[in-house]
């Protein structure tokens, strides 16, 4: 008798759009219609007879009364939002009942999200520590039970998506993907290397991303449309109700941007009783359009490369970290084998068009068996299994205990390394932080270093001698106090160096973070010698 396996669920909580689907085995992806008349659920909230309502409830609200985008509340750490009447609404109780209308429909499909084992939950690859949390605090708050454990960052969650799709045989082909996932709310890229196998190694490099995406876009042509109206002699501000004038033109900058993702030309066209008389169509073309975008997809750009670059960070071994900071452009792009599109933005063809052009080598996929936007919640629910770990963000605790109570953490899950603005002037990217007696670390006796994986769970600590090999394993490490502050340093290529207070040095490492294997930027195809120094860090 064949053993039951539960479904993996995946949960998109979206800036725009939310969306539920599961996956059984090698099943076809199943997508819930957890929209009215759509699959998904549009993630709006709104005030309407002094009671919040949200999606398409709220979508038929005045756009004064509804509430946009609540996910960038968290990305921004806004603990409330403000209607255009003025009102303001706890960004926690908006997240909640959304995630609780998801729950509720659903549950009504045939899918209890509270009672799936396997449910995985989406996140921006640039959110901290904090952010994280607080979206499994009000995931849990929605009666749906979680834990960091099943926080999968968007890019990653594409990436795996597009594996499963078929778009390559990946027991036979591999190589190194960019993702390039591009949403409502947020840019996020990832880096990844697939080994091919059956089923095939996954190993995500990094991620990065910026808080600018499909809001920002809209926003760039409404001012463009504001300015159009002024050439016309049209004054916001002298309007009776300039505030929904001007959520009239953002209204119809979205409608725009979505018709010139298929369409060469938009007729935009304005609200009568909202601006007092009748205002010329306006006719918006693709080119203007480009000409708009031009600012946020170069920005995007050095994104890429910054990615590219850290991506090359992981195979620190005969290269110096300089080298690869210096890395030309051309070298960076000839990494890239793949690039997946993901995300609603993915859909405006000067961003194809763009990447083509700044990746002339790579194969560029803008499907998955689904629609662009349909991409993350499809790697959600993807049954495979990958290491979420990726250097731009260890998730471990390093946590300094003494005396019962006494602690200091000294790297949080998920804080960056560092700031990529800071690559051209640091020789070698690290995290680094002191504790001393300013910080209540006592000046005498002795305490000790704990790491915990994000779940809590404790992680064992390998402590390296003098000669590069593993002198013992650790549950935790001795670390004694003194005059001197103790000094912790995170490097990229998975090196901790602990200075304790009587300036004793000890070299560790955490599994399994990271896998460096390889040379210079990308894994060698044959067997690279081994360099003169000892390296600790490479695995044999």
């Amino acid at each position: 008798m064949a053993r039951h396996r539960p479904p993996a669920v995946g949960l998109d909580f979206g800036t725009t759009t939310s969306l539920v689907a599961r996956r059984k085995g090698s099943e076809p992806l199943d997508l819930l219609p957890i929209g009215m008349t759509r699959r998904w659920l549009p993630s709006l909230a709104g005030r309407q007879d002094g009671h919040l309502v949200v999606g398409e409830d709220a979508d038929t609200l005045s756009t004064t009364n509804v509430i946009r985008s609540i996910k960038r509340a968290i990305t921004f750490d806004q603990s409330t939002v403000t209607l255009g009447s003025g009102e303001k609404l706890s960004r926690d109780e908006v997240v909640v009942a959304l995630l609780r209308t998801i729950a509720e429909r659903s549950a009504e499909r045939g899918l209890p999200l509270g009672r799936q084992r396997d449910l995985r939950i989406g996140c921006p690859a640039m959110w901290r520590r904090e952010q994280r949390h607080l979206l499994l605090d009000l995931v849990r708050e929605a009666g749906i039970d979680v834990d960091a454990a099943n926080l999968v960052e968007e890019p990653v969650a594409a990436g795996l998506a597009w594996l499963g799709s078929g778009a390559i045989d990946a027991t036979r082909v591999g190589g190194r993907l960019l993702v390039f996932d591009m949403g409502g709310g947020t840019l996020d890229i990832a880096v990844l290397d697939i080994e091919p196998g059956d089923p095939p190694s996954v190993r995500v490099l990094t991620s990065a991303g910026m808080p600018a995406a499909g809001d920002a876009l809209d926003e760039a042509i409404a001012e463009d449309l504001t300015a159009e109206l002024g050439k016309q002699g049209v004054d916001i501000l002298a309007l009776k109700r300039p505030d929904a004038a001007r959520d009239n033109i953002l209204e119809q900058a979205r409608e725009a941007k979505v018709l010139l993702s298929t369409e060469e030309r938009a007729r935009v066209v304005f609200r009568r009783v909202v601006f007092g008389a009748q205002i010329p169509p306006v006719s918006y073309d693709r080119e203007r359009l480009d000409e708009v975008f031009r600012p946020q997809l170069e920005h995007a750009e050095q994104k890429l490369w910054d990615a590219l670059r850290l991506a090359r960070l992981t195979h620190v071994r005969n290269s110096s970290v300089s080298t690869i900071l210096k890395t030309p452009l051309d070298d960076l792009a000839a990494d890239v084998d793949h690039v997946l599109l993901a995300g609603g933005m993915s859909r405006i063809p000067a961003v194809r068009r763009r990447l083509a052009e700044l990746l002339p080598n790579a194969t560029i996929h803008d499907s998955v068996g689904v629609a662009a936007d349909e991409t993350v919640v499809a790697g959600l629910a993807d049954t495979g299994e990958a290491d979420p770990i990726n250097l731009y963000r260890p998730c471990f605790d390093f946590t300094l205990f003494w005396d019962g109570d006494g602690r200091f953490p000294l790297y949080e899950a998920y804080t960056p390394l560092f700031e990529t603005y800071q690559l051209a002037s640091m020789n070698e990217p690290s995290y680094v932080i002191r504790a001393g007696h300013r910080q209540g670390v006592p000046q005498q006796r002795q305490g000790e270093l704990r790491v915990f994986s994000s779940t809590g769970v404790p992680v064992n600590i390998e402590r390296f001698g003098r000669d590069g090999t593993v002198q013992d394993v650790l549950e935790k490490l001795p670390v004694k106090f003194g005059h001197r502050d103790v000094t912790f340093r995170l490097y990229t290529d998975g090196r901790v160096i602990v200075m304790d207070g009587a300036g004793h040095s000890h070299t560790l490492r955490v599994e399994p973070w990271p896998v460096i294997e390889g040379a210079g930027s990308r894994p060698a195809d044959q067997p690279v010698p081994e360099p003169t120094v000892p390296y600790p860090f490479n695995k044999p």
